[in-house]
């Protein structure tokens, strides 16, 4: 039987600190997939990265574009809240 030493509490810290900043890249991803997903459907594409993303979300937010309907746009915004909440949540775990 191997014998592992206890953690310190700021051993822990560290671990839970990457667990959850593994986590919310992992929603990040989830929520950008889902909106890529959804707005195919409408043919709406744009290209992989953040720029693309950007792209998506200015279409998602351009109430003359006839391509989306009102129900969609509405479900859309609720992602797009959903990604700058999980990424402005990213940004504020310590280094």
């Amino acid at each position: 039987m191997r014998f592992v030493p206890v953690k310190s509490p700021e051993q822990q810290s560290v671990m839970m600190l990457h667990r959850v900043r593994l986590m919310l890249n992992r929603q990040r991803t989830q929520i950008s997939n889902a909106l890529r997903a959804h707005l195919s459907e409408f043919g709406v594409v744009a290209p992989i990265g953040r720029n693309g993303i950007e792209q998506l979300l200015v279409v998602i937010n351009d109430e003359s574009d006839a391509r989306i309907s009102a129900d969609a746009r509405l479900c859309l915004r609720m992602l797009e809240a959903q990604l700058r909440v999980v990424k402005k949540q990213i940004l504020t775990l310590p280094l």
